[in-house]
């Protein structure tokens, strides 16, 4: 992240802090006003005991007020105290509590909205690293900026009273504080404008050695640590990095430290310690212009004018970072999806024809369609393999039928209508798909096969869907059936799969009876099985789809003698389609490419 795009003006960090007090003032108004109430009402009233309250004190006891007078004022102050303590207390207890809910809704909001984010935006860096940020410091910067800009509005406004104070017993007094105050404003933002430069550029210079570190000591790069010399080049970015870090510092520091002494020596030396007890010394002792109460209390509401100070100083490191972070966090909230929230038909029930015309697909910023004039009828219960090396546009290809992303060229059609006329959620539910790709949950096997609560009437289809996925075995061994847990996440008996184990989990999603389903998608997912389990479990999924459509995604070509056709993909389009037969009787690609591969198949 450069300079420019770190330089936020003054006034819209104000808005943004601003900006996330009312985002989260929508799901809990009131607990936001009485923070923002009980910080001002604490500082207020410290600042009135301290300065008003505390004269009157003093010069009662000096002068001639009566003793019950002076109990009373004394009470006053006394009632004042315990409810500040009181009012302290329940900030820090009561609040933190009631925050933990807040921050539970903020960040079942942030998930809810990725999960609604159309695909696209998960291959965009920017929104991804958008993302990352925001979701990872919201509970926290949200909190932080609701307790923040309470305490400043609560400090400014105690230091209005110790500053009207100061103002009744001599108005040239009022000036230090008013002129400490504006030198504290002015270098402070200064300050932590270069902190948070410093901070970026540390930050990314140490995120690429830590990188480089960290590799050290997993497990899973081991083997090539000792097999290779990659420590080689990594200790060179290690230390490329730590020389970013070093530059940045060389950058930075020498300004920072120049305002922060600037900072210091005005604000909390002259200002503070030395102009304040000098003048009024030279009021009591020289002109005897003013009493010793009014002595004590000026003073001490010069003390509080700069222990505010100090607290607002710090105050301001925190609101630097809010106004940053809130940049970030309005971005984020700016991103709108087109694709997962899109309303219209409900398709039909049973299956329909899937009709692709002249299809075409560029990914954003990039030179070259990844898929053009892609043409293909698929008709309801019909087998067709798609085929190709990898990088050839298979997976694109799925992720347009799905309507993950949208076309930039042709149509898609399924039954009468092009698919974006339909009601996504809708529409996908025709659909059901295994990815390469796939993921396993820290949940029972159960959970992980069905990806949904599960119920007692749920056993006997679960562990069905198991064995047609070639899973039978391995769950006779496991401890507890369908409802072992996966991975050691959170189970220290949990249990930890192969890549075929998991493959063969996420496949049986496929063999889940569903209504709804009319096509069912198999991109790669038994890329981790030796050619004969992947042959095996091919022909059983072909067996057991009934009248579904069944599309199969692979650069292996086992699969293809069992399908009613196939098409064979390369650099985003179709340059062989037929039966296996025809395409063999071509003697073209696809007949190198399964020559080339037949010694691994079963051939039946």
């Amino acid at each position: 992240m450069d300079d420019q795009k770190n330089d936020i003006s003054i006034k819209r960090m104000i808005e943004n802090a601003f900006y996330m007090i009312r985002y989260a003032a929508k799901y809990d108004r009131s607990l936001i006003v009485k923070i923002i109430i009980m910080n001002i009402f604490l500082k207020a009233g410290n600042a009135v005991n301290d300065t008003f309250i505390l004269k009157m004190i003093i010069n009662s006891l000096t002068g001639k007020t009566e003793f019950g007078s002076i109990v009373v004022i004394l009470l006053i102050s006394l009632v004042l105290v315990i409810c500040l303590e009181w009012v302290e207390q329940i900030l820090n207890e009561w609040s933190k509590a009631k925050l933990i809910r807040l921050n539970g809704k903020i960040q079942r909001d942030m998930s809810h909205k990725n999960s609604q984010m159309d695909l696209l935006y998960y291959d965009n860096p920017e929104y991804y690293d958008t993302y990352v940020v925001v979701a990872g410091y919201a509970d926290e910067m949200i909190e932080k900026t609701v307790m923040i800009v309470s305490k400043m509005i609560g400090g400014t406004i105690a230091l209005i009273i110790a500053s009207a104070l100061i103002f009744t017993i001599n108005p040239v007094l009022a000036i230090f504080p008013i002129a400490g105050f504006t030198v504290n404003l002015l270098t402070r933002f200064k300050i932590e404008k270069l902190q948070y430069q410093w901070y970026t550029a540390d930050k990314k210079a140490l995120r690429k050695a830590g990188y480089s570190m960290r590799v050290f000591y997993q497990p899973e790069y081991a083997k090539e640590f000792k097999l290779t010399d990659v420590k080689a080049p990594l200790r060179m970015q290690f230390d490329e990095a730590l020389d970013e870090a070093v530059n940045a510092g060389r950058k930075y520091g020498p300004a920072l430290t120049w305002y922060s002494l600037l900072n210091w020596i005005s604000v909390f030396t002259v200002f503070s310690f030395f102009a304040v007890p000098a003048y009024l010394g030279y009021l009591a002792l020289v002109l005897r212009s003013i009493a010793l109460g009014e002595v004590a209390s000026a003073n001490n509401a010069a003390n509080y004018v700069r222990s505010n100070l100090n607290q607002i100083n710090f105050c301001l490191v925190d609101f630097q970072q809010i106004g940053q972070y809130g940049e970030t966090f309005r971005k984020l909230m700016s991103y709108e999806p087109v694709i997962e929230t899109c309303d219209g038909l409900t398709p039909n029930e049973g299956s329909e024809p899937l009709v692709l015309k002249d299809v075409s697909f560029r990914y954003p910023n990039a030179d070259k369609d990844t898929l053009k004039d892609i043409s293909i009828e698929i008709h309801p219960g019909e087998k067709i393999a798609i085929v190709g090396e990898n990088g050839a546009g298979k997976t694109t290809f799925v992720k347009l039928l799905m309507r993950l992303y949208d076309v930039t060229g042709g149509s898609i059609r399924y039954g009468d209508h092009d698919i974006r006329e339909y009601n996504t959620k809708e529409y996908r539910k025709k659909i059901s798909a295994v990815f390469q790709d796939h993921n396993l949950y820290a949940a029972s096997v159960a959970e992980n096969v069905l990806l949904r609560n599960v119920t007692e009437d749920d056993d006997e289809i679960v562990i069905d869907a198991l064995n047609k996925a070639d899973f039978g075995k391995r769950l006779k061994t496991l401890p507890n059936g369908i409802n072992t847990q996966l991975t050691r996440e959170f189970d220290e008996e949990g249990v930890n799969l192969s890549g075929g184990e998991s493959q063969k989990i996420a496949i049986s999603r496929v063999f889940i009876n569903n209504s709804h389903r009319a096509v069912s998608i198999l991109d790669e997912p038994s890329s981790a099985l030796d050619p004969v389990s992947e042959y095996k479990l091919n022909k059983n999924l072909i067996e057991n789809a009934g009248d579904d459509t069944v599309i199969f995604i692979s650069h292996r070509l086992s699969t293809t003698r069992m399908a009613d056709k196939v098409y064979l993909f390369e650099n985003g389009s179709i340059i062989e389609q037929g039966t296996h037969d025809e395409l063999m009787a071509m003697n073209g690609r696809y007949k190198e490419m399964f020559d080339r591969q037949a010694q691994n198949y079963i051939i039946s």
